[in-house]
């Protein structure tokens, strides 16, 4: 009878798997108490100076009173304000619309879409709200210079968030056209992501830019790290990382 050999390699790499994906699968978020000096903040670049007649901002929140979820003052914005989901987009016209409810003590996903001609609320994969204004380009004269906050808006008295936001990203594309299913993955960086913060430090003054523009967000008064939004956390290793380089090694080794 033959016996079949387990390679110390194939174990060795099943263990350094389960250890990678292990450090990846926590999830985090931020939790603001209202406090006028908590925010997470990136500086202005061109990559968040949107120009064009198309754009996505979204998060997941968790409420627990009204606030400014999204900010990049004199550009685009969004919050919850009465309980319901309202946003401003400078496309000529610089106000806030917005309607549907996002209910407090619950998980939400919330996006804003801007297609050139109407700026679309979304509440939990469905749209909670559709204003039309003018059919041009998000005006980058008024919002260039404007750093990217969440959590915070640096004007207008105290728009600050109360609750918790995880997995934020801002994209030069509209990403929902009609009602769509809630994701339950972590957002993946693609060509049209301009900003992307997973939030899963949970530790430290820092979060990273995962779409490559190196919109890394730097903490600001104190918010707190918290257990983040129900969607799993992807396994997030470059392929110049640990990962890629140890299994290349270890197929050399065979």
């Amino acid at each position: 009878m033959h016996r079949r050999r387990i390679s110390t390699v194939s174990v060795g790499l099943g263990l350094l798997i389960a250890g990678v994906w292990g450090a990846q699968a926590q999830n985090f978020g931020f939790e603001f108490s209202a406090n006028a000096a908590d925010h997470v903040q990136a500086d202005d670049s061109d990559s968040l100076d949107i120009t064009g007649k198309e754009l996505t901002m979204e998060a997941w929140v968790y409420p627990m009173g009204d606030g400014i979820i999204v900010n990049k003052e004199d550009s685009y914005e969004y919050a919850v304000v009465g309980g319901a989901l309202q946003f401003a987009i400078n496309a000529g016209q610089w106000a806030w619309w917005g309607k549907g409810v996002v209910e407090q003590g619950k998980w939400h996903h919330t996006a804003v879409t801007y297609d050139g001609a109407n700026t679309r609320g979304w509440i939990d994969g469905k749209l909670a709200h559709t204003e039309k204004i003018n059919n041009q380009a998000i005006l980058k004269k008024d919002g260039a210079g404007s750093p990217f906050n969440i959590g915070w808006r640096p004007c207008c008295g105290n728009q600050v968030f109360r609750g918790v936001i995880d997995e934020v990203r801002v994209s030069d594309v509209v990403r929902y056209t009609a009602d769509f299913t809630v994701p339950k993955t972590e957002f993946a960086p693609d060509a049209n992501t301009r900003l992307l913060w997973h939030l899963n430090e949970g530790k430290g003054g820092k979060t990273a830019d995962a779409s490559g523009n190196k919109n890394d967000g730097i903490v600001i008064g104190n918010p707190k790290w918290v257990p983040g939004a129900p969607v799993t956390p992807v396994l997030a290793v470059a392929p110049s990382g640990k990962l890629a380089t140890t299994w290349s090694r270890l197929r050399g080794a065979r």
